[in-house]
């Protein structure tokens, strides 16, 4: 059990973050993205949803420069990397 959390662009899984469920900070890219209702507790709701690249630069400013965030801080720069036409990524919460 756990939260495995994708980036994908045109069906291609771009980024991947992994935080077991009893992991204390497995709510944090959640936080960062503001997105909460993605999270049910020991693991992501199942959906997903697009972020634009202005979104996923207000979640690296949130996560700051801590060294336990380090996961979520890649996870959101792979994201960034590979963004659609439209300055989009697609994330899916499992």
């Amino acid at each position: 059990m756990g939260h495995d959390i994708s980036g994908y662009k045109k069906g291609e899984e771009i980024a991947y973050l992994r935080r077991s469920a009893f992991n204390d900070l497995n709510g944090t890219i959640y936080n960062a993205l503001n997105c909460n209702n993605f999270n049910n507790g020991c693991l992501g709701n199942g959906e997903e949803s697009e972020f634009t690249k202005e979104q996923l630069l207000t979640g690296l400013n949130y996560l700051g420069d801590k060294e336990e965030f380090e996961p979520e801080r890649l996870f959101l720069k792979n994201c960034l990397s590979n963004l659609d036409e439209k300055d989009k990524v697609l994330i899916y919460f499992g």
